[in-house]
């Protein structure tokens, strides 16, 4: 049995310790238990692996890359023990105060766009057609100057027999390719199809005419993905820049 012991919020960085014992009472000495993390390498663990001692407890620090805003993730510990898997798993909330604004945006469609999505469920892939419509915000503010509060992206899809949506948005980190295109990963929650936390990453580079190709990816670790590449027209509200621009 292995127990693991998370704070609710880790600021930065935090220490957490566990137990892993057999039979539930007797103590595993000795043994490696192995970090890990949903989304993936969110955050790092110094050691991995910790090493069980004679009590069967062990520890670990984990630290959060600076400019991590507040995001939920899934923490993992895992170990062999006489040939058996032994897991502990903790939902916990992590954040680093973050670093300035790389850029500022605000996307977002038109209209609804046509999109063809891929759907894997625990095994099962099958392809879908239907509308979808996202939009996101970073940072942003009309005025020069960026504001980190500012963080939100959702997404909807529908299509026949499913329907989708991403919501409450919240970045891991994003870049900007001048005017034009931008990149943001994040997680968000998914309620329909599919339910829970997701990984979730969103491409758009917009052409001369103002149409977005949109690459959207969404998974959550255990099997579960969505997947669109389409084409769809910007919003007249679309604004992508550096901190200094004024829209």
């Amino acid at each position: 049995m292995l127990t693991l012991n998370v704070p609710e919020v880790i600021t930065c960085q935090a220490v957490i310790t566990g137990t892993l014992t057999c039979a539930e009472t007797t103590p595993v000495e000795g043994a490696e238990v192995f970090f890990s993390d949903f989304p993936e390498d969110t955050v790092t663990y110094d050691p991995n692996p910790a090493v069980t001692d004679v009590n069967g407890d062990f520890t670990t620090t984990v630290t959060v890359p600076v400019g991590t805003p507040l995001v939920s993730i899934t923490i993992e510990a895992s170990a062999i023990v006489f040939g058996e898997v032994q897991m502990g798993f903790a939902g916990t909330q992590i954040e680093c105060p973050p670093v300035e604004c790389p850029c500022k945006f605000r996307i977002g469609l038109r209209d609804e766009a046509k999109a063809q999505a891929d759907i894997t469920d625990r095994g099962k892939s099958f392809s879908v057609s239907g509308e979808i419509n996202v939009s996101a915000i970073q940072c942003f503010q009309t005025e020069p100057g960026c504001n980190p509060d500012v963080d939100d992206f959702n997404i909807s899809f529908e299509g026949k027999k499913v329907e989708l949506r991403f919501f409450q948005g919240r970045r891991i980190d994003f870049s900007c390719d001048g005017d034009r295109s931008i990149r943001l990963r994040g997680t968000a929650i998914a309620k329909g199809y599919f339910r829970g936390v997701f990984d979730v990453s969103i491409e758009v580079t917009i052409d001369d005419n103002n149409i977005g190709t949109w690459i959207i990816n969404a998974d959550n670790g255990m099997g579960q993905s969505f997947s669109t590449v389409f084409r769809g027209r910007m919003s007249k509200s679309t604004s992508i820049g550096d901190c200094g621009l004024q829209f």
